[in-house]
């Protein structure tokens, strides 16, 4: 019997075979759908041919066809990432550059080395210049692009999409394919960026005789981060509903029902007040949901469950707790260590480091930015996923709307271009066995080649768990076991709480205000859990494996997220 497999599983990549999963949960966590997988899969390919375009040396870097793996792997039904692409793109702009950033991106990838690029010196010359050109311009214009597709959401071209027949609705899919790769390459462009620019920063203070580890302090507590903002405004959203009793009492009753019915009825001024407040939330950040780089998956403006349960929490936070007074700190603690290490370096080694941590920085938190853009171009897909569902129901191909996630890319462009496709009841009913058969299945963080998914063994039990620090600190809590964000309702997080979750990306950010630390089973050192903890100054370690079984509901642990060490003080 071979080892387990889905029907949407990528195929091997012939020339890059070194994968992780480490970052792979932030960005789809979970099982994906067949149709989900397959998209993306399509997607990947045709990102990358566009993203190596403008490099002299990308023409050396190889891009298969569907159905395999270029960045995007599709592993037992989950997402895993291509080490060997990223650090053979990366290595036409610079061999050492590619090297570090293989082992600070990915942990574990040490074989990926190998993948390093030779090109003549002139083709390596001319691609660090149009790096450098599609770099200085990424800020702008993802800003741009990010006001313009906030624009269209107070539009009503998402409820027209929505409402399209069924072919129309394919199209209009495929309308929103290129802008949305060209998000995605930009992320990609300020991504690297990033991780040059931190590895550049670690070698400067290196040669000073410093800790390089310290760059990770230092792009810390940055600010105007995106990631924060939707934590910083919930806050905000929470002190309106604190200063009207009629709607504290509503919300801190935890009944999403009564408080959406409220929402629409307005029944007193307060509630006015507060409905305009929440409606510019939604407006803003209402695109966000966990997994929100799928456009199958419901967003926070389609279900707030999640955004009402988080305002419900922070109505209860001290100011001392707020997200400000957490980023104040981070700051502050920045600013401090920034002084300390200028201070260690040679006097000649000054400007140099001004200029390496100023673009570190900038790029750190350029990120964040261009990853909620992209996700934002993402979500157009939406309403045109929908309304293509509804159609092939309409036109009897499957039975239920949701049938359609069970059917790859292929077989509904088929479906939609009259082709036909067989056994479509059967598949349908095999792919959501084998979703649900995925489930007890693990990856390991890192491997080469082909991989063997183990099945969920029983944890032994231990009292000192092991991870990756990403975030310093330390702090002893409560454990809050969250295994996604809609059991954050039913499990609220309290102030001093320790978060403990087998995955997190952007939209968990608001359950990160309350916790003294957080601990995840994923992760690596510029995941976005790991920059957001760094960024209010909260621990975290990550990386901490099946934290969420060994660790009890209730328990008390201590986090150190310098050492990476999560200790059980006491049992339940």
């Amino acid at each position: 019997m071979g080892a387990f497999r889905t029907d949407w599983d990528t195929e091997a990549n012939p020339r890059y075979d070194v994968w992780t999963t480490t970052n792979g949960g932030e960005v789809i966590p979970g099982v994906l759908s067949p149709f989900a997988a397959t998209l993306y899969n399509e997607l990947d390919a045709r990102s990358l041919v566009e993203l190596m375009k403008p490099y002299a040396a990308g023409k050396r870097v190889k891009v298969f066809k569907p159905p395999v793996g270029n960045f995007f792997g599709i592993t037992a039904g989950r997402l895993s990432l291509n080490v060997a692409f990223s650090v053979a793109a990366m290595s036409c702009l610079d061999h050492d550059i590619a090297a570090a950033m293989a082992g600070q991106f990915f942990q574990g990838s040490d074989d990926a080395l190998r993948y390093l690029v030779t090109a003549p010196a002139h083709e390596v010359a001319e691609s660090m210049a149009a790096a450098a050109a599609l770099r200085e311009t990424a800020e702008a214009d993802s800003r741009s692009m990010q006001e313009d597709l906030y624009a269209e959401r107070l539009s009503d071209q998402r409820a027209f999409d929505r409402g399209l027949p069924l072919k129309a609705a394919w199209k209009r899919l495929h309308e929103l394919v290129p802008p949305a790769l060209e998000l995605l390459n930009r992320h990609y462009v300020v991504s690297t960026a990033a991780g040059e620019m931190s590895v550049r920063l670690a070698g400067l203070i290196a040669a000073g005789g410093g800790d390089p580890s310290m760059v990770v302090g230092l792009c810390s507590g940055l600010g105007d981060v995106e990631s924060a903002k939707p934590a910083l405004q919930l806050y905000e959203l929470a002190q309106v509903a604190r200063r009207h009793a009629s709607v504290r009492k509503v919300v801190a009753a935890g009944d999403t029902a009564a408080v959406l019915a409220a929402l629409q009825s307005l029944p007193d001024k307060g509630w006015v007040a507060f409905a305009d407040e929440f409606d510019e939330f939604i407006h803003r950040y209402g695109f966000r949901v966990q997994g929100e780089a799928d456009p199958t998956v419901p967003d926070w403006g389609d279900d707030p469950t999640f955004v009402i349960s988080q305002v419900r929490s922070m109505m209860h936070l001290k100011p001392a707790d707020s997200p400000a007074a957490h980023l104040k700190a981070a700051a502050a603690a920045r600013t401090k260590l920034e002084k300390v290490v200028r201070a260690s370096l040679a006097t000649e080694l000054g400007p140099a480091f001004d200029t390496a941590l100023a673009q570190a920085q900038r790029f750190t938190a350029m990120r964040e930015l261009t990853k909620a853009v992209w996700v934002l171009g993402i979500r157009r897909m939406r309403p045109p996923l929908l309304a293509t569902a509804d159609g092939l129901v309409a036109a009897g191909h499957v039975k239920r709307t949701d049938d359609v996630l069970y059917l790859t890319y292929g077989e509904v462009d088929a479906l939609v271009k009259g082709k036909p496709v067989d056994g479509i009841a059967a598949k349908v009913a095999r792919r959501r066995k084998q979703r649900t058969q995925a489930e007890d299945y693990t990856l390991p963080d890192a491997w080469v080649g082909s991989v063997v998914p183990t099945k969920r063994a029983a944890v032994a039990a231990t009292d000192q768990l092991a991870g990756l620090g990403v975030s310093g600190g330390t702090a002893t809590g409560r454990a809050r076991i969250i295994l996604n964000t809609e059991a954050a309702f039913e499990r609220e997080i309290e102030p001093g709480d320790i978060l403990v979750a087998p995955f997190t990306d952007t939209p968990w950010t608001p359950l990160f205000i309350p916790a003294g630390a957080v601990v995840v089973e994923t992760g690596g050192m510029l995941s976005h859990a790991a920059t957001v903890a760094r960024e209010f100054g909260i621990p975290c370690v990550v990386l901490v494996h099946d934290a969420t079984r060994i660790i009890g509901e209730g328990d008390t642990v201590t986090v150190d997220g310098a050492a990476g060490t999560v200790t059980v003080v006491a049992r339940v």
